[in-house]
Parts: structure tokens; C-alpha cells; sequence
């Protein structure tokens, strides 16, 4: 049953949050009380109740209390709403990013002990650092041609399906920097495995389309537009993926 007037108490047991972090968004000016009542006392109504709900889920989406009095400001404007949460979004994935690739890391490094390798822990420690430097919300703003936003947004129907291709490929791009450093050779199994990875990849993203290949190719050719990490992981990936590639489809030849 909803009640005219609510007090700190209150807030805290509905909430789960502490007296003390209810008075402390009061006084960084997130949640004021709606007035005193006749002992002094802060006292929120309906409206401050909704709002701290908000402000709740936003700190849970790793929001700053700068964020929630400069930008969010509990306004429901819909577009407003909409890009503040877009943001936010692209943030968390760019965090479960740097996350993906340390696993992916790791598992790389794994293979190679498994099959009698020796890790190159120099050249993985540079991936790590470069990885955590990695932004990928810049691609929201990348500078796509019409053609290449229409067929890409045909290829990659939903987010998801854009973060699961990135992951592939940088994955792919972990695994050849650390199996060149480890001195792999191009026709062992671990390198064959790679390069059906990498042919499968392809093939899943482009359908063997032309117009979707030299969408891809078009990106390729502005690496100055990627990310600093990205572009560095590749091109130290590139020609240990073109030896391999070269390497499985002369023995797919023979």
C-alpha cells in the first residue's frame, strides 16, 4: 500500500541501501527529500521513491554519481534516455571485452602448454596491455559509407551478432601472435585448426557475397580509423595468417 510520506528508514528497507547512502545521495544532490516534516524530519514521497528506484538501477549499470547529476538527472525524455543507456551500454561491452580477451589469452596460452610449447609471455603481456586500451565504442562513430552501413546492417542483424564477429576475430588474431611467437610451424595441427578458423569465420560473415567482401576489404584499408590495439594485434597476427592460409590450401591442393 503506497503511503503519502516516506522517511530515510523507509527508503533504506524498500531499497536495500543503507540510511547512510540515502543521506549521501541527499547531500551530492541526486535525491532530495521532498520536505520536513514538523520535527525536522526529511520526508520523500512517491515521486522520490521512483527516482531513487532509478538511480538504484543506474549505479548498478556502473554509472557515476557525476553521470547521474550531469547527464541522467532522472529526466524520462525517451531519446535522451535512449542514447544515456546506449553509452552505457557500449562501456559494459567494451569492459566484457577486455575481459573476452584475457580469457582468450589464457586459452591460447593453454594449447600451447598442451601441446609441448613454451608461451611467448612477452609478446602476451604487450596483447593484454593493448587490449585494455582498446575502445570499441569508436566503431558506433565510425565513418561508414552508405553502402557499407546497408550491408552491414544486413550482415550483422543485432548487436550481438557485431560482438560475437569481433570476438572471433580478435581471437583468431590472439591465437597467431602467440602461436608465431612460439614458433608454431605453418603445417602443424595447431596451425591448420587456425586457418579453418579463420576460413570459417570468413565464410560465416560474408556468404562469399562480393559486395560484402569488399565492404570488409574497404575497412581493412583505413586502419588509421581502428583502435591503436586492434590495428597493432593484426598486423602482428597478418603474416603469420597469411603463411598458415597459404600453407593449408597448397596442402588442400596436393
Amino acid at each position: 500500500m503506497k503511503k503519502e510520506r516516506y522517511y530515510v528508514s523507509d527508503l533504506s528497507s524498500i531499497s536495500g541501501l543503507t540510511k547512510r547512502t540515502i543521506q549521501y545521495y541527499d547531500n551530492e544532490g541526486v535525491l532530495k527529500p521532498a520536505g520536513r516534516d514538523e520535527n525536522n524530519r526529511r520526508f520523500y514521497t512517491d515521486k522520490e521513491l521512483s527516482i531513487l528506484e532509478q538511480i538504484t538501477f543506474y549505479r548498478n549499470l556502473g554509472f557515476s554519481l557525476k553521470q547521474l547529476k550531469e547527464e541522467i538527472n532522472c529526466n524520462n525524455n525517451k531519446e535522451s534516455l535512449l542514447d544515456i543507456l546506449s553509452k552505457q551500454e557500449a562501456y559494459l561491452y567494451s569492459q566484457l571485452e577486455e575481459t573476452q580477451g584475457r580469457i582468450d589469452a589464457v586459452a591460447a596460452s593453454k594449447r600451447l602448454i598442451e601441446e609441448g610449447y613454451s608461451p611467448p609471455w612477452e609478446l602476451l603481456s604487450k596483447i593484454m596491455r593493448d587490449i585494455n586500451k582498446v575502445d570499441i565504442s569508436i566503431w558506433s562513430n565510425y565513418p561508414f559509407s552508405e553502402a557499407q552501413l546497408t550491408i552491414f546492417e544486413d550482415v550483422f542483424d543485432s548487436q550481438q551478432h557485431v560482438f560475437n564477429f569481433y570476438n572471433t576475430f580478435r581471437k583468431i588474431s590472439i591465437k597467431a601472435v602467440s602461436y608465431k611467437g612460439a614458433g608454431v610451424p605453418v603445417n602443424s595441427s595447431l596451425a591448420i585448426e587456425l586457418a579453418e578458423e579463420w576460413i570459417n569465420m570468413v565464410e560465416k560473415v560474408t556468404k562469399g557475397k562480393p559486395e560484402i567482401i569488399n565492404s570488409f576489404l574497404q575497412v581493412d584499408k583505413h586502419r588509421e580509423r581502428w583502435n591503436k590495439g586492434e590495428k597493432d594485434l593484426f598486423e602482428e597476427a597478418e603474416p603469420y595468417l597469411e603463411d598458415i592460409l597459404k600453407s593449408y590450401y597448397k596442402g588442400r591442393s596436393e
